[in-house]
């Protein structure tokens, strides 16, 4: 669906607005947010829209902040023009605003403020050497973190191995750019960097509006009536559904999350029967593909009824198709995998299921998450711990910035959720499988990546065909009992309300309430009372305030209670302790706690 959901989402873009806002309305969203705008004063701080919000919490969680770095890296070989190449980035950072943005707190609310800000462009010398040592040196690079608070969040990196052979690496913050952002910047610099070299102006139109204006608007688009009614269906869709995917693992879940990727090719000619298997059933290959994938997950968990997210580029006024920026939201799609339904059902299930998703899609995953308030565990999302997406197109290669290119891949970086498998259709299928190998090793992967081309070639094959007659899924035994910690299953709430006690426990309990406005028990949880990651990340920064120590926002989530957090705290304060110097000893006691 992410494919052909972008297409029409670029066709409703070159509408003019009348017409745009007639066809949104067909399609089941409101048009009455009003135009999208200038803000009154670009200068002032401005909230994060809804999806910058929500990686701005996964970034908290994977407990090095400005961690989540998106890349795009090409291989050019030809003559470049360093010093152009330099200005045009200069150029870029100053055409968009989010790349010249730094991210300050307003009480415990995140907000980003632009300014002029550093251009971080910077040449590493690599002559005579091989490719491996440029891509060690910019996989060093992007392992290092964003300063989310200094910014700049975006950076150029060319590594220089020959006069006429360069690698060049251009990663921002996930917050502030997504896939299609990726494409704006490569289009917008080769642009800008051809005029610097000849001397020229650039042709590029001018922005009418930046994605500050665009944040306040989506604030204002989805509220209200649209919001409740939005809210009302999800609430529906997802109820009875586990929100808990426990794939096999090779080791136990902790606090810190790894990351790795695998390709895989598909067999010879697996495309084509995709795309003839999505004719016969009048639906896109992505439906057929995610029905396979549905049936992979029911016989890797057990588990038959399963949420899987895709992420969908909305993009849906024409001022923001040319923006960087963050306009991803995690679209739920929910399906069963029936033994005994046939292919051919299977298949229209997982249809009707995706168009009616991608009908009420404005609904920001986050405010989903709050809304529902599903267990949360240590290092897994919630909702969603396995993304499937399908793009229409591989990677970039031929020429760019006047020589000729080709697009690597670096590894490194943090895995978001456990699993994410990313289908390119081309002339032939490539699957990249994306996975936390802090608990998957690559192995698993492997398989797992043979017995999802098996299952698509059973899904392409016979649409009368019974699911359970399909080889493998025979015989799927039933899921096993996710195991939980004792203190986990005590949260469960029918024990007697017990008051909070102690000069920690009451801190913090009066720190819930305001941020919750109702008076916790020591063994109530957190979620249980409304609260969702934005509160989380609120309660971390006053925390920390209060007791002059960093308490993290994955620590926060591993201890749920006001008692279990008392616990933890009192463990930070003494470790505190043991730590100060003389002086900060004879300070600290001079000024009390």
């Amino acid at each position: 669906m992410a494919d052909e959901t972008t297409e029409l989402l670029r066709r409703l873009a070159t509408l003019p607005a009348q017409r745009r806002a007639a066809a949104l309305r067909l399609l089941g969203h409101d048009a009455g947010a009003g135009p999208l705008g200038r803000r009154s004063d670009p200068a002032a701080p401005v909230r994060l829209s809804s999806g910058q919000e929500q990686v701005w919490l996964t970034d908290l969680m994977t407990g090095e902040p400005g961690s989540l770095v998106d890349h795009v890296a090409f291989r050019l070989s030809g003559t470049l023009d360093i010093a152009a190449l330099r200005a045009a980035f200069d150029d870029l950072v100053v055409r968009h605003e989010p790349l010249r943005s730094r991210l300050i707190r307003q009480g415990e609310v995140p907000m980003l403020v632009a300014g002029a800000a550093p251009v971080d462009f910077r040449v590493t010398e690599l002559d005579g050497q091989e490719i491996a040592a440029a891509t060690a040196a910019a996989t060093t690079d992007l392992a290092m973190p964003f300063d989310l608070d200094k910014g700049p969040l975006a950076r150029l990196r060319l590594y220089r191995l020959a006069p006429d052979d360069h690698i060049l690496v251009l990663a921002s913050h996930h917050m502030v750019t997504d896939g299609v952002s990726q494409g704006v910047l490569l289009v917008d610099l080769e642009a800008l960097y051809q005029a610097r070299r000849d001397n020229r102006a650039a042709t590029l139109a001018p922005l009418t509006v930046d994605y500050g204006d665009f944040a306040e608007w989506q604030r204002a688009h989805i509220a209200g009536d649209r919001l409740a009614a939005l809210t009302r269906y999800w609430t529906d869709r997802i109820a009875g559904a586990s929100v808990r995917l426990v794939l096999p693992s090779n080791q136990p879940r902790s606090g810190r999350r790894g990351g790795a990727y695998l390709d895989v090719a598909a067999p010879a000619g697996l495309a084509d029967r995709v795309g003839a298997a999505a004719r016969q059933h009048a639906t896109t290959p992505f439906v057929v593909l995610l029905a396979a994938y549905r049936l992979l997950l029911w016989r890797l968990t057990g588990v038959r009824d399963t949420l899987v997210g895709t992420p969908i580029s909305a993009r849906p006024l024409a001022e923001t198709e040319n923006m960087v920026g963050y306009f991803l939201n995690m679209v739920v799609l929910r399906g069963a995998a029936e033994p005994d339904a046939s292919v051919r059902d299977l298949v229209a299930a997982e249809h009707a299921s995706a168009m009616s998703a991608y009908a009420h899609q404005d609904l920001p995953f986050e405010q989903l998450v709050a809304q529902l308030r599903p267990p949360r565990e240590i290092g897994s999302t919630p909702l969603v711990q396995t993304v499937f997406s399908v793009e229409g197109q591989p990677g970039m290669s031929g020429n760019y910035l006047g020589v000729t290119c080709e697009e690597i891949v670096l590894t490194g970086g943090w895995a978001q959720y456990d699993l994410m498998v990313k289908v390119v259709r081309d002339a032939e299928l490539t699957a990249r499988w994306d996975f936390d190998d802090a608990i998957i090793d690559v192995a698993r992967i492997e398989q797992w990546a043979k017995e999802f081309w098996s299952l698509i070639d059973a899904v392409a094959d016979d649409p009368d065909r019974r699911v359970r007659d399909i080889p493998g899924l025979g015989d799927v035994p039933p899921p096993s009992p996710v195991q939980v910690e004792p203190e986990v299953l005590a949260w469960a709430g029918t024990a007697e309300r017990v008051e909070p006690q102690g000069y920690l426990q009451e801190t913090i309990a009066a720190a819930w309430q305001e941020l919750l406005g109702v008076a916790p028990g020591a063994h109530d949880v957190l979620f249980d009372l409304g609260g969702h990651s934005l509160t989380v990340a609120q309660l971390s920064f006053r925390l920390s305030e209060t007791f002059r120590t960093h308490v993290g926002v994955a620590e926060l989530f591993e201890h749920q209670t006001v008692a279990s957090q008392a616990r933890h705290v009192e463990g930070l304060l003494l470790d505190r302790a043991a730590q100060l110097s003389s002086e900060e000893l004879e300070h600290l006691l001079d000024e009390g706690p």
